[in-house]
């Protein structure tokens, strides 16, 4: 399939989109409950499980590694030109292992992981490119050990719904891969659906076209 993100886009990637970048990545992380998992990593003796679903080029992982030291990091990404980036990113860091894979709708989202494999899957600015949210999410959810989160940030258009569709339709010209764009209310009605329940949600501004929104929902 065409992609808009070639070897060259990639590499410039976090230069193109940094202000973009700015405003959503700390959201996802500050939407993270971290109390959770670092009261989960003192109970055991085996390192936490994050897994960064559609991580591009390695941005969240790294901050991520900062945030929790002694986890266990893993990457996925269907790109591998943006996983090439994230490798150079991440040199160096061995507690992080990346791996190329598309998500999809089957038990484990299109992922090579075992059931109940992480405390903490994050997915950012990526929504808008899944075919079937709602089956994406239940691998997610099956991904998922007992008490442990999801955290999924993305971005929408200000304004009236009307004038997005035409701008989506657009999009798609440059960006065949690109689906369809969630409000933050559409995104919890799919995640209640397949069994989730989400515990914090909020919007933020990115800046005069797009707004962000971030959720975090945990197992039933």
């Amino acid at each position: 399939m065409k992609t808009y993100y070639t070897a060259k886009r990639a590499y410039r990637y976090n230069r193109t989109w940094r202000n973009f970048l700015k405003k959503t990545l700390p959201a996802a992380l500050s939407a993270i409950d971290r109390a959770s998992l670092e009261k989960r990593s003192c109970s055991r003796t085996d390192p936490l499980r994050i897994l960064d679903a559609a991580c591009g080029t390695g941005l969240l992982l790294e901050q991520l590694s900062r945030l929790f030291p002694e986890a266990e990091l893993y990457g996925i990404d269907e790109n591998q030109a943006m996983l090439d980036q994230a490798a150079h990113l991440l040199k160096g860091h061995s507690c992080i292992q990346l791996v190329q894979a598309a998500l999809g709708g089957d038990e484990t989202a299109g992922l090579p992981f075992a059931l109940a494999s992480f405390d903490l899957i994050t997915c950012t600015n990526s929504l808008h490119y899944l075919k079937d949210p709602a089956a994406t999410l239940t691998g997610f959810m099956h991904l998922l050990a007992p008490g442990g989160q999801v955290v999924i940030e993305d971005y929408t258009l200000r304004g009236f719904p009307f004038p997005w569709r035409a701008f989506e339709w657009a999009i798609k010209f440059y960006d065949p891969q690109h689906m369809r764009l969630y409000t933050l209310s559409e995104a919890q009605a799919v995640c209640s659906s397949v069994g989730f329940q989400v515990v914090f949600a909020q919007t933020f501004q990115i800046d005069l076209f797009c707004s962000g929104w971030v959720l975090r929902a945990t197992l039933r």
